[in-house]
């Protein structure tokens, strides 16, 4: 328990691997891939080791990376931070190359050069941490085995409440860590639901790409599931297949979305 940060769980820097840069716009990319945004994070951080720590040359850095990457965003006025890079020891994870951490900058605290400041990234936690109960948000943190799959889903909120709900709901009790963390076959499940959200076959298109925009102003909704379309009545995972952002052609799509929601929660209880 960290009585430090709001909720009582710290999710931004857990340890050397988990890590999240949502905030920092990290996947409000066009390609949001593990591959691609290692290509674009490796290239910023060997790039900003060579960057003179001085005011001038550390904006200079961000034109030419700004001049350099493609500025397409899904979400237009979600910022995308071009100090975003890989931090730790061994680059093991997403972080602040202003950070007076990181590497190079000799405890110096340069993120008052960033979009909103120095004092935006000391106080600002995300939705995830008041709205998250702290059992849920310690199954993600420990389940969780890299910063690319942790960020893309721990500001999932309505998603992840829906589905440790539901998991409660067929327990008949509330989910506790201890019911997840220390099995291993349900420490897999988890994981593989955690994996739908970028490998969900039933995502619409043409979409926003994996970004999820959680800010609580509600600017970039997720569309509602149409269900009249397919003729069909809403579905029992309604929220988890909003929240997946689904688009179904046929009845038969949508319940073979269902058995696969179905047969995670199904290991799960055994």
């Amino acid at each position: 328990m960290d009585n430090k940060v709001p909720g009582g769980v710290y999710l931004c820097q857990v340890d050397e691997q988990i890590s999240c840069g949502a905030c920092c716009g990290l996947y409000n990319v066009k390609d949001a891939s593990y591959g691609a945004l290692m290509e674009m994070l490796t290239c910023r951080t060997e790039a900003f080791a060579k960057v003179p720590r001085n005011m001038d040359a550390i904006l200079a850095f961000k034109q030419a990376i700004e001049d350099r990457e493609l500025q397409t965003r899904p979400f237009p006025e979600f910022h995308h931070c071009p100090y975003i890079g890989l931090v730790g020891e061994a680059r093991s994870r997403v972080g602040c190359l202003l950070h007076p951490l990181a590497k190079g900058n000799n405890g110096v605290d340069f993120r008052g050069l960033s979009f909103y400041g120095g004092m935006a990234c000391r106080i600002y936690f995300c939705p995830s941490c008041h709205n998250l109960p702290k059992a849920y948000k310690e199954i993600v943190r420990e389940v969780s085995e890299d910063w690319y799959l942790y960020g893309l889903i721990i500001t999932e909120v309505e998603m992840l409440n829906a589905f440790f709900q539901e998991l409660e709901r067929r327990l008949k009790k509330p989910v506790r860590r201890e019911d997840i963390i220390g099995n291993q076959k349900r420490m897999e499940t988890v994981r593989n639901f955690f994996t739908l959200k970028p490998d969900w076959p039933f995502r619409s298109r043409p979409g926003t790409g994996l970004c999820n925009y959680f800010f609580e102003d509600q600017l970039y909704p997720k569309p509602p599931v149409d269900y009249e379309a397919i003729g069909t009545p809403p579905s029992g995972y309604d929220t988890i297949l909003r929240e997946l952002v689904s688009s179904f052609d046929s009845p038969d799509e949508l319940h073979r979305a269902e058995a696969l929601l179905d047969r995670l929660f199904d290991r799960l209880v055994r």
